[in-house]
């Protein structure tokens, strides 16, 4: 399905939904015009009935796969518990269609960014709000991607023979909240944030 597609449909489902309901599940705050929908350290309203999406304080066009994104996570979210327990992206339903996609477009380029530059890498996790984690690795954080999706980034210092290698989790419940694909780009936008930050 294109994107135009998807936020149409996307857009059409909203107006079927119980607000207040949703925003239990979800775990998004919903004052009886808009939702607010906390994204890493950026925070975006979803106006409803009238379904206008925007960045808090901010008058730039939110860009149409955040839409999508916010939108699926708001009519997806099942209210499910957050696991505590992290799974590798090909652990996630249908994984396989998009693997090969999430690798060349998030794993690979946060590798090139970060190299053997480990304190980097740290900075990068610090400037987006992530918290530090304690398991294998030489650095690894915790995000909130979303208010019921916890990610985590690892990074693997090389040694002498052994390349640098770095892993992005996510929550075993990711999937009650949002489709396989989009959380593929949920990890685009964490690569490409850390890439700016570091």
């Amino acid at each position: 399905m294109s994107n135009d597609a998807a936020l149409e449909q996307a857009f059409a489902e909203m107006k079927e939904i119980v607000p207040y309901a949703v925003a239990s599940k979800s775990g998004t705050d919903y004052d009886g015009k808009k939702f607010r929908i906390p994204f890493f350290d950026r925070f975006f309203l979803v106006y409803y009935p009238e379904i206008k999406i925007a960045e808090e304080g901010k008058t730039a066009p939110v860009p149409q796969y955040l839409e999508i994104i916010f939108l699926h996570y708001l009519l997806q979210a099942k209210g499910a518990s957050i696991a505590d327990e992290w799974i590798a992206y090909r652990q996630l339903p249908g994984a396989s269609l998009f693997e090969r996609r999430f690798i060349q477009m998030a794993v690979q380029p946060l590798l090139r960014a970060f190299d053997n530059n480990v304190e980097g890498f740290k900075k990068a996790g610090q400037a987006l709000r992530g918290i530090p984690i304690t398991r294998t690795g030489d650095a690894a954080f915790k995000f909130m991607a979303l208010p019921k999706i916890p990610m985590a980034c690892i990074f693997y210092q090389g040694e002498e023979g052994i390349p640098s290698s770095v892993n992005i989790l996510f929550d075993a419940a990711a999937a009650s909240y949002l489709p396989t694909e989009d959380l593929s780009l949920v990890g685009v936008y964490l690569v490409n944030a850390m890439k700016k930050a570091k």
